[in-house]
């Protein structure tokens, strides 16, 4: 009884309240048929969005067109079409139009809409179209959630004009397509794929006529890297996977450049599947670990540690990973174990450092590969320094960019200073073209380092470290054991030895001199008495 109460006064509530809406709308005009009226309505700048069907006829319901933008005070147009064909159709309206006060909302303004298109038909990165809006609507600020709405409306305008791959057939007919394109040398070209059954069973082999020409030039095999080409694949941890990829890169490479492809080192992750495909495939390659992978993996287990001992934990073994050759890796793994055995609270990652970076995966530091990247991407290891240590990661103004460029090219004058500097008896000629020199801060005499060298019998892992960082070994305008020479293969050290010899010569003289600095604003010294000391 009570539930039909309630239902009996929500019914008189709606009924009430329809009386109330009918009572504010006023007749706007009279039509004979559906059609004029809806010529008429066409001219009032409104949108249909329901239809009623009435007792006694059909209502037709409009709104203002921008009802979105300007909510104020919403215009509205009813045509109620009778069903007694005798009686005139009735154009109804309510309120007026006003677009003074724009609505808030999270969706971004028309104007700045368009003109976000036009800078995606320009190819502007996402920040590239932040800071040109930022320039053409100053007036317009930009929430976090309509630069949200900004960021999706890019993505989706890009996918728009996508390929239109619906089914496995589409995107076998796109490989196809793209497998015979012999004419671009920077488009985008498939030279291998197997037919595509389902999305389990993928692997399409994309690449670029000028990128696939440097695979005849280089023995370094990166995977996961700043590419020559890229594998869309299923299964990215399956061996089978990462063998069919290098036997397509043997095809490829006597297809199109009729020689043999062969691979020197491979550096990569741990993945085990690229380590068990490099074994099948290209069994005399060197298999590397990407230092970046390591240290990375590393870190993940820092909890292991105490906190007051990381920051001595983590610079040992980035000592450790200088190491300029197997035999001092192998000594300076001894010594570090003993000196970690002193610290009980971390036998746990003691254990699972040597388990897993030393007995399982031990070829991640320098002397592994000398001369080869330590990272899975070269490219990208020495633009990651340029953008840590000189733009600091920055899109820089041409005025603050020279500067830094300056900063990253003066070598040849930090060689030319270094060489001026040196005191010359302390350069020891070990044989044929190897120097001994020291750093900037040694601790012991060249010839004990040297001694040391040969011997490899150091106290502690500590002793190790001094004697890593007092002496370099250098080769002029080849090689050096200093970070850098192991880390960018180029330093003061190799130029600065090769100008001491006269194996180098800076051909303008003025480029090895300094400007020097400004007289200072204040007044220059009158000039003294001749007889004045």
């Amino acid at each position: 009884m009570c539930i039909r109460n309630n239902n009996d006064k929500i019914e008189k509530f709606l009924r009430n309240s329809a009386n109330v809406s009918r009572e504010e709308y006023k007749v706007l005009n009279t039509a004979k048929t559906l059609d004029e009226a809806n010529a008429l309505v066409q001219q009032l700048d409104v949108s249909k969005y329901r239809t009623s069907d009435l007792r006694d006829g059909t209502k037709y319901s409009y709104r203002c067109r921008y009802y979105r933008k300007y909510t104020l005070r919403r215009y509205e147009v009813q045509i109620y079409v009778p069903d007694n064909e005798f009686t005139m159709i009735k154009l109804m309206y309510k309120n007026a139009h006003c677009h003074e006060q724009r609505n808030v909302t999270g969706r971004l303004h028309s104007p700045i809409r368009e003109s976000d298109n036009k800078y995606i038909k320009c190819q502007l990165t996402q920040g590239q179209i932040k800071n040109a809006l930022s320039i053409d609507y100053p007036n317009i600020p930009l929430p976090i959630n309509q630069l949200t709405n900004l960021i999706n409306l890019i993505n989706y305008t890009r996918r728009r004009d996508n390929p239109e791959i619906f089914s496995v057939y589409d995107f076998n007919r796109w490989c196809m397509n793209h497998k015979y394109d012999d004419n671009l040398l920077y488009s985008t070209f498939v030279p291998y794929y197997h037919s595509i059954k389902n999305i389990d069973d993928i692997f399409v082999f994309f690449t670029t006529k000028q990128l696939i020409q440097q695979i005849q030039f280089t023995a370094l095999l990166q995977v996961d890297a700043t590419p020559f080409g890229i594998a869309l694949v299923s299964s990215d941890e399956h061996a089978s996977c990462f063998k069919e990829l290098f036997i397509q890169l043997q095809n490829i490479s006597a297809k199109y450049f009729n020689r043999q492809y062969i691979v020197n080192y491979i550096i990569a992750d741990g993945a085990p599947g690229i380590t068990k495909a490099q074994q099948e495939v290209f069994p005399q390659a060197k298999r590397l670990m990407c230092w970046a992978h390591t240290v990375s993996k590393i870190r993940e287990h820092r909890k292991l540690v105490p906190a007051d001992k990381w920051n001595e934990i983590d610079s040992d073994i980035h000592n450790l990973q200088l190491c300029f050759s197997d035999n001092i890796f192998n000594c300076a793994v001894s010594l570090l174990k003993l000196k970690w055995d002193n610290y009980p609270l971390m036998k746990q990652f003691q254990k699972y450092f040597f388990n897993e970076w030393i007995k399982k995966i031990p070829v991640w530091y320098e002397g592994a590969a000398c001369n080869i990247p330590s990272t899975n991407n070269g490219c990208e290891s020495l633009n990651g320094k340029i953008k840590e240590q000189y733009t600091l990661r920055n899109k820089l103004h041409l005025s603050s960019f020279l500067p830094k460029i300056e900063k990253c090219c003066m070598l040849e004058l930090t060689a030319f200073k270094w060489s001026n500097t040196i005191n010359q008896i302390d350069i020891l000629h070990w044989f044929g073209n190897w120097y001994i020199v020291p750093s900037s801060n040694p601790t012991i005499a060249p010839a004990m380092w040297l001694q040391m060298y040969q011997m490899q019998q150091w106290q502690t892992f500590n002793d190790f470290i001094i004697w890593l960082k007092s002496y370099y070994l250098v080769s002029p305008l080849h090689s050096c054991t200093c970070p850098n020479g192991m880390k960018l293969y180029i330093c003061k050290h190799s130029f600065g030895l090769a100008m001491i010899f006269n194996i180098y010569k800076i051909k303008d003289k003025t480029r090895s001199e300094l400007l020097g600095q400004r007289r200072g604003k204040s007044r220059s010294k009158k000039v003294k008495s001749a007889l004045e000391f």
